[in-house]
């Protein structure tokens, strides 16, 4: 983190942004404004660099499944569900997230549905519009004129200060490459954000360096033809154009040597999902390389849980405890990545990744007021020698006592401030009925 914590501190804000981070000088009398949280941890707000809100409706569907037959498996199961449902999912999917200490939420949508549930709970978020086209059955212009259209209605709609708009051309392996390099001329043109799955998994490789495997054989069998570049999946992004300061590689499991000097280079930046990782048996993603990558300054990666249907919950605390425990295991070295580094990834290094660094993932005057109260009274966090091994080791989402997004409270006590969320809830359990109601796909 930035700077040690400060024992028995307070935090100063005036409207929306952090004013000054101190130690204590004011008693807790409700008359001078001060909240006396007690024992309790007051930190960042969690930024969650890679999610899909909008699949809640999902969560507990496609365990086992190897990693493409689970794509195709997803694709099936989302032609069930409505747009209303999607709008229910995403909302519950952002409650989960809010209520769980995360302040900003970077989500990838197809149907739009991620930025009514950043709506209803008033958190903040990225959002990026996906993109598919692997096939030549819409023209590329066409493609890219309904894509602008999705994204400026997104942009319409978005809260100013609170929400970003980008694009998510969804993988090398669902968007054809000429669809894939007009894409990155729009966002160059534009200046948008990119976000992209990227060297997920082995066969996605294989696909890009052979043309073989069962993502080729899928597309055979649907007569698409491919034409495999023959390199790895970052170079192939680079020579489309894809690749800048702008794009966050969501995985990177598969990525290799040669790769280094071309993110350096780029200033991609990476989302780093290793719960999922692992649900799916992709592998466990070389994190220590991400983290720096051959280029100077601090780190650009972040970590996400990507969707409940793969990672069970939204619990970033979750996410940071199993993204050290793997990389130790699969390391063999006991010391990295420390406490420090995987909450560093969880707020401001998330920031970083989202190029918003300036403004939030962190306590400090001028930063905007996104912050999270946990409280430490459970016998877990007895005795406390560290706060920050005792949030990382001990903490879940559970523990979280107060959300606070641009000096708001959105979450107290275990009471969410957003609208429409009784509702939201009534029309998922609708919607999971009948989602369940035929078999899973692969089944």
């Amino acid at each position: 983190m930035g700077s040690p914590p400060i024992p028995d501190g307070e935090v100063i804000a005036e409207g929306a942004e952090i004013v000054e981070v101190r130690s204590r000088r004011m008693d807790g009398s409700p008359t001078n404004g001060v909240r006396d949280l007690g024992q309790a941890v007051v930190m960042p707000g969690l930024v969650n660099v890679h999610a899909h809100v909008e699949y809640t409706i999902l969560r507990g569907l496609l365990d086992g499944l190897p990693f493409f037959e689970w794509i195709r498996a997803l694709t099936a199961l989302k032609s069930r569900c409505e747009t209303d449902d999607w709008i229910a999912s995403a909302t519950v999917g952002a409650a989960e997230a809010v209520a769980s200490g995360t302040t900003t939420i970077a989500d990838c949508t197809d149907s739009g549905a991620a930025l009514d549930g950043l709506l209803a709970l008033g958190a903040r978020g990225l959002v990026y519009q996906e993109a598919f086209g692997i096939g030549e059955d819409v023209p590329v212009d066409e493609a890219i004129h309904d894509l602008k259209a999705r994204v400026a209605e997104l942009a319409r709609r978005a809260e100013p200060g609170l929400h970003r708009v980008g694009i998510s051309p969804h993988s090398p392996y669902t968007v054809r490459p000429a669809l894939l390099r007009s894409i990155a001329t729009y966002a160059d043109e534009d200046g948008l954000p990119i976000c992209i799955h990227a060297a997920e998994s082995h066969v996605e490789v294989e696909l890009l360096r052979r043309g073989t495997g069962t993502i080729a054989d899928s597309l055979a069998a649907r007569g698409i033809a491919w034409h495999p570049p023959g390199s790895s999946v970052v170079t192939y992004l680079h020579d489309l154009g894809l690749l800048s300061s702008r794009t966050l590689l969501v995985h990177g499991v598969q990525v290799s040597a040669s790769d280094r000097a071309i993110i350096a280079q780029s200033g991609a930046a990476w989302a780093h999902c290793p719960r999922s990782n692992a649900r799916l048996g992709v592998g466990v993603a070389p994190l220590r390389w991400m983290r720096t990558c051959g280029r100077p300054g601090p780190p650009r990666v972040g970590l996400g849980t990507d969707s409940v249907v793969s990672a069970g919950t939204m619990d970033m605390f979750e996410e940071m405890r199993f993204a050290l425990m793997i990389q130790r295991a699969l390391g063999r070295n006991p010391a990295k990545p420390s406490a420090g580094d995987v909450l560093e990834m969880a707020t401001i290094g998330g920031a970083r990744a989202l190029g918003m660094e300036h403004s939030i993932g962190s306590l400090r005057e001028g930063a905007l007021a996104d912050i999270v109260a946990i409280s430490v009274r459970d016998r877990r966090y007895s005795p406390m020698h560290d706060p920050v091994q005792a949030v990382v080791f001990a903490g879940n989402a559970r523990d979280v006592m107060m959300t606070v997004i641009a000096g708001t409270p959105v979450y107290e006590k275990g009471r969410l401030a957003g609208h429409g969320l009784r509702a939201a809830h009534s029309r998922l359990r609708r919607a999971t009925a009948k989602v369940r109601s035929l078999p899973e796909p692969g089944a």
